[in-house]
């Protein structure tokens, strides 16, 4: 048993070195050759500086590759890679639009080669360059705060292939306002291309990514409401509104010019004890409050509220002969009265409200209403106190 195992080994042996005697032989001396196919090998473009000059660049931006059929001797393909092999081509007389890029490869003596196609087809665009609007972007939590947003500048430079350069509509400025502590600040905001559809644009170069931004917010004034009611309602009766004044938003100069906002006018004596009623604000004018709850007050209720309409105003000392229809008194007014005595009851007949016209801003032309009574009054309050062209 142990020699015919003894035996077997010897065979194997002598096999084996046989084997490895034949390969040795077929590779140093033989050596046949071989061909190998190698796939997406990248192709480089060797007048690319030239191309940059005449302001072209390959677009759209791909991986240039190509497929090649290698031939030579089997010793030589076994330790070939991808990346030994260097295959390039120029663009003869580039134009925009279609190129044909012909390939070379460096190959040794030892090696022949062939493409599957001898070259490439190449679009090339125009680097161009055009100035584009910059439009602000409004975000944040206080966005709607925003009154005016002041830019550094109002265009900025786009270059880059041309139908990218021309699918840029405008550059938005990203503004974000997310806290109203200040009235007025300046923050540095990104410019980002953009389409019609407002997306993003990419492969283009901007002259400025970011520019300044000075941004003011609407300013806040706290006014009175005023009860305007149709002529229907009881004197005997005494108002009140809850809330008594808001808080508006808006442009200075629009503020500057609203001392009460009204409300829709009522019949006051359907209100039985309370009824809502909505707020007129006036354009380029925002609250958060659009309407008021009025109410009927007890008569031991200290505060009164009378209402007037404005032809219950008496114009005085009308040198002019100004018609009130001029000084746009609203068509109703608002007389809120605290007495010393709790127990009085007012009435409009105990209170004579008029304008003193040469009392007037000759400039601004506004006119204060003025009262006369014969009761001594803890205080009186007029909704509005000064009305004017």
């Amino acid at each position: 048993m142990k020699n015919r195992l003894k035996k077997n080994t010897r065979i194997k042996l002598i096999s084996l070195l046989s084997a490895l005697t034949l390969w040795m032989y077929v590779m140093a001396i033989v050596d046949p050759e071989d061909t190998r196919l190698f796939e997406n090998v990248p192709v480089s473009v060797t007048n690319i500086e030239e191309l940059a000059n005449e302001d072209l660049v390959v677009y759209p931006e791909t991986d240039l590759v190509a497929d090649i059929y290698i031939r030579g001797k089997l010793s030589y393909l076994q330790n070939l890679s991808k990346e030994d092999i260097h295959v390039y081509g120029s663009i003869n007389t580039p134009i925009e639009g279609k190129n044909y890029l012909y390939l070379k490869v460096n190959a040794t003596k030892q090696l022949s080669y062939e493409f599957k196609s001898d070259f490439i087809v190449v679009r090339l665009e125009k680097i161009v360059h055009e100035e584009k609007d910059i439009r602000s972007d409004i975000r944040g939590d206080y966005a709607e705060d925003v009154d005016t947003v002041v830019l550094q500048q109002s265009t900025v430079n786009v270059s880059g292939p041309r139908v990218l350069v021309e699918e840029v509509d405008y550059i938005k400025a990203d503004v974000e306002v997310n806290s109203n502590t200040d009235n007025k600040f300046t923050q540095r905001v990104k410019l980002v291309p953009v389409n019609k559809s407002g997306k993003e644009v990419k492969g283009v170069s901007l002259d400025s990514k970011n520019i300044s931004a000075e941004i003011t917010l609407l300013e806040e004034k706290e006014v009175s409401i005023n009860i305007q009611s149709d002529g229907n309602l009881d004197d005997k009766k005494v108002y009140e509104i809850n809330p008594e004044t808001i808080i508006i938003k808006g442009k200075k100069e629009i503020l500057d010019n609203i001392n009460y906002i009204n409300t829709e006018k009522i019949d006051l004596s359907t209100i039985g004890q309370s009824k809502k009623v909505n707020l007129i604000i006036p354009e380029g004018i925002t609250s958060n409050d659009k309407t008021a709850t009025i109410k009927v007050k007890e008569a031991e209720n200290i505060v009164q509220r009378l209402i007037y309409n404005s032809d219950e105003i008496e114009l005085r000392n009308n040198y002019d002969k100004i018609d009130i229809s001029e000084l746009n008194i609203p068509d109703s007014i608002n007389v809120e009265i605290q007495t010393n005595d709790p127990n009085t009851k007012v009435t409009k007949s105990d209170i004579k409200l008029y304008i003193d016209l040469s009392d007037g801003d000759n400039e601004s032309k506004n006119y204060a209403i003025k009262y006369s009574s014969d009761i001594n009054f803890k205080s009186l309050k007029i909704i509005p106190a000064v009305v004017g062209s």
